[in-house]
C-alpha cells in the first residue's frame, strides 16, 4: 500500500470532513461539472486549461473539471508542464475530479483495482493537482457485465458491494481529503435495481465503518427508452433521485446527447447533434421535475469536435455555457 499522500491542503480537507462525521453536515459537491471529450487523444483538457481567456464566462459556474488520471497523465508526460497545468487550474480556481476504477475487468478486486491506478493519481497529486473528488466508474455493472458472477440471488451485486468496500476503504484511508461518489447507467439498471444497491451498498460501508458515499450519479441511455423501448423513462429517473433525496445523499446527473452515436451512424450527426440532444435531455427531464444537486455534462463520443471558444454556440464550451444560465442558473421550483 502507498503512504498517506494529501494535497498542501489536506488538513483543513480532513478536518472538514472529521466535523461533517461529527456534526451530520453533508459533504459538500459542486453544483457543475464538465468533462470535455475525451474520447480519442483529450486534447480537449490541454485546450481548457491552457487557454481559459476561451471560456471566461463559463469558468464562474465550472466547480470541477472531470477527467481520467491517466488521460491527464497522457497529455502532460513531461513533469514541469504537468506542474505548470496544474498550476494554471489553481489560478483559475477550478479543481479536479478524476472518473477511477473501483472493479473492472482489468483488475477483477476492489484491492488489485486500487493498486492499479495510485501511481497515475499520485503523480498529478504530487505536482500540484487539487483533487477533490473519485467517481467510481460503474463497479455494480461491471460485476454484472465482466466478472462471471451468477445473478443468482443477487450474489453479483454482493460481490460488487463487498469489492467497492474494499476499494472505499482504501481510498478513504490513504487519500482522506478525497470524496467519493459512484456513477452507475440507467436504464441498463432499473431503478429498482439501483436503488436496492445504493442501499445495499451503504449498509456494508456502515457496518464496515467506511464513511459512505458523498454522492451517487447517474448515466441516462435516454435513447433506450426515447427510441428503442427498453425498459424505463424519466419517471424511474426521479425515482432514483426522490430515494436519494429521502436517505440524504446528493444525487448527480449526467447530462449528455445519447442520441449523437445513432445519428453520426445515420451520416447525420455534428456539433450541432450534440447540444440539441444534450439540452433536449436536460428539458425533458427538467419538465419531470428533476432536480438533482449535481449537473455533470460529460462526453465519451468524441463530440463536439470543437471544444473552444465558449462564443460559439455548438462548441463544447459554448454548450456548456448555455447549459448552465438555463438549469445550473435557474428560478426556484414551480411549486
Amino acid at each position: 500500500m502507498p503512504p498517506q499522500i494529501l494535497s498542501k491542503n489536506s488538513f483543513l480537507a480532513a478536518f472538514c470532513l472529521f466535523a461533517s462525521a461529527c456534526f451530520g453536515a453533508e459533504p459538500v459537491i459542486p453544483r457543475f461539472v464538465i468533462g470535455p471529450p475525451g474520447k480519442t487523444e483529450l486534447t480537449a483538457y490541454r485546450q481548457m486549461i491552457e487557454h481559459p481567456d476561451a471560456w471566461a464566462k463559463l469558468r464562474p459556474h465550472v466547480g470541477a473539471l472531470l477527467c481520467t488520471a491517466g488521460g491527464l497523465n497522457k497529455q502532460y508526460p513531461n513533469d514541469a508542464e504537468l506542474k505548470t497545468a496544474m498550476e494554471s487550474l489553481k489560478k483559475i480556481g477550478i479543481p479536479l475530479e478524476f472518473e477511477v476504477g473501483a472493479l473492472k475487468e482489468w483488475a477483477k478486486t476492489g484491492e488489485k483495482t486500487y493498486l492499479a491506478q495510485t501511481k497515475e493519481w499520485d503523480r498529478i497529486i504530487q505536482s500540484g493537482g487539487d483533487v477533490r473528488w473519485f467517481s467510481m466508474d460503474e463497479p455494480f455493472i461491471n460485476s454484472r457485465e465482466h466478472q462471471k458472477v451468477s445473478r443468482e440471488n443477487n450474489r453479483d451485486m454482493e460481490f460488487a458491494a463487498d469489492e467497492t468496500v474494499i476499494f472505499m476503504d482504501l481510498v478513504r484511508k490513504n487519500y482522506p481529503n478525497i470524496m467519493i461518489g459512484d456513477i452507475e447507467g440507467f436504464p441498463y439498471l432499473s431503478a429498482d435495481e439501483l436503488i436496492q444497491w445504493i442501499d445495499l451498498l451503504q449498509a456494508k460501508l456502515k457496518a464496515k465503518g467506511v464513511r459512505g458515499l458523498d454522492f451517487f450519479r447517474v448515466d441516462t441511455n435516454w435513447m433506450n427508452f426515447v427510441a428503442r423501448n427498453i425498459q424505463g423513462d424519466w419517471r424511474d429517473l426521479r425515482k432514483i433521485e426522490l430515494h436519494c433525496k429521502k436517505i440524504g445523499l446528493p444525487f448527480s446527473v449526467i447530462y449528455w446527447a445519447a442520441n449523437y452515436p445513432a445519428a453520426v451512424g445515420r451520416g447525420v450527426g455534428n456539433d450541432r447533434t450534440w447540444y440539441t440532444g444534450m439540452m433536449q435531455m436536460a428539458y425533458d427531464y427538467d419538465f419531470m421535475g428533476g432536480r438533482p444537486d449535481q449537473y455533470v455534462i460529460e462526453s465519451w463520443v468524441g463530440a463536439p469536435k470543437k471544444t473552444l471558444p465558449e462564443t460559439d454556440p455548438f462548441s463544447f464550451a459554448g454548450g456548456a455555457l448555455d447549459f448552465a444560465e438555463r438549469f445550473v442558473v435557474k428560478k426556484p421550483d414551480v411549486k
